[in-house]
């Protein structure tokens, strides 16, 4: 029988499902291997994961400067395919494609667009019977695709493994690695403790939950979600905003939501999200020309849907 079996495939769902500093975070850990994994029959398994989200208006500063007040529309498409390699060895390879896009109707040096379209390659490992790690490296151009170059190159990495303790208790480890970031190597630690029949406390970046089951098909929950990651805008960014400095300049950018939401299994293989509250801390910094924006909270709303088969 494979060591990769029922009951490890299933709790490393659970464990999975909601990671990702990250990106930042950025993505620590990335989303989850698949419930037709659970199958020992079935050899390849796929993952689809589409979001879309809005955050109004938010007073925004740069260098505590008043620049006016700014919105964000949020898209991110998400594809993996998780052959079985061994009976230890899963392979994931896919795409991703994150877009953050902001009104630039105002006067600072704000990108109208920050974007990353990417490879996902990486593997999960079953190391012992309650120990899984997972690497994963994504490398893609990461700013303004109107613009291709070597700077807008990148390969983040990101390496997670899972103590499965018991059925419900399970700690994580992380690590990001981002040469480019102003925070190029970002650990995380965190467990998943389910402590009541319908209470679960999922504390995993970079969407730590507290978890209610309304029933077996619909929960309920009360969170905060992490958006961020590294880019380079383009070669004129710079001259249009009257800094030079910031021509072809890197932006860390960084969004932190907090809120409640309801995840509703429409299917076996398909679950929808719907979430809203208030975007508590949202950030553009250039951290090497020493210019940050930084903007007032704002309230949000988010639709996800995610598919395992």
């Amino acid at each position: 029988m494979s060591r990769i079996n029922d009951n490890v495939w299933v709790t490393m769902k659970r464990i999975f499902s909601n990671s990702f500093i990250l990106p930042m975070l950025l993505v620590v850990m990335p989303a989850a291997p698949t419930s037709a994994l659970a199958a020992e029959s079935m050899a390849v398994a796929h993952e689809l994961d589409l979001g879309l989200g809005y955050a109004g208006r938010g007073v925004t500063y740069q260098d505590g400067r008043n620049v006016g007040s700014i919105y964000e529309l949020a898209t991110d498409v998400k594809y993996v395919i998780s052959p079985q390699i061994t009976n230890d060895l899963l392979l994931r390879v896919g795409a991703d494609w994150e877009r953050f896009a902001f009104d630039t109707s105002q006067t600072g040096a704000l990108p109208d667009i920050l974007q990353h379209v990417s490879a996902v390659v990486g593997f999960d490992y079953q190391v012992a019977d309650q120990w899984l790690m997972r690497t994963e490296i994504q490398p893609g151009v990461y700013g303004s695709l109107a613009q291709i170059g070597w700077r807008n190159v990148d390969a983040p990495l990101f390496m997670g493994a899972v103590y499965l303790r018991d059925a419900d208790l399970q700690w994580f480890f992380g690590l990001r690695v981002d040469l480019r970031s102003q925070y190029p190597v970002f650990p995380a630690l965190g467990f998943r403790w389910k402590y009541a029949d319908d209470w679960t406390l999922n504390f995993q970046l970079p969407k730590p939950r507290l978890e209610y089951d309304v029933n077996d098909d619909l929960k309920a929950y009360l969170g905060a979600g992490v958006k961020a990651g590294t880019f380079v805008v383009g070669e004129r960014f710079g001259d249009i905003h009257g800094m030079p400095a910031l021509n072809n300049a890197t932006v860390d950018y960084t969004d932190v939501r907090l809120g409640p939401g309801f995840a509703w299994k429409v299917l076996p293989t398909l679950t929808l999200e719907a979430e809203g509250g208030y975007m508590i801390y949202r950030t553009w910094d250039f951290f090497d020309k020493h210019v940050k924006l930084d903007s007032h909270p704002a309230p949000y709303f988010q639709l996800a849907c995610h598919a395992r088969f």
